[in-house]
């Protein structure tokens, strides 16, 4: 009984190890420069089927703005709007790694 106890613990340890890389951690750097750029997204809308019934999906393409900044050793990093906008060449801002 203490070995399925044991290997339940080390089955959850495993699990929240591997969810500790999408975590959140706070970093604050110095920007440097501010990006805004746009790329193609491919929106899903729903399914149909053709004349022969197969099924397909149904898609829409739009562009999508993503907001970069970037810190004095030249690295790059993702942020909301919201931080893109109140971010100025030379002030900290706390983004998240």
């Amino acid at each position: 009984m203490q070995c399925r106890g044991l290997s339940a613990l080390v089955g959850l340890m495993v699990t929240l190890a591997g969810c500790a890389e999408f975590a959140c951690t706070p970093t604050t750097i110095e920007v440097a420069s501010k990006d805004e750029r746009t790329r193609m997204a491919s929106e899903f809308r729903g399914v149909t089927n053709d004349e022969t019934g197969r099924v397909s999906e149904i898609r829409k393409e739009k562009l999508v703005s993503e907001y970069w900044v970037a810190d004095r050793q030249g690295r790059s990093y993702r942020v909301s709007q919201a931080q893109w906008n109140g971010a100025e060449a030379g002030q900290p801002l706390t983004i998240c790694r």
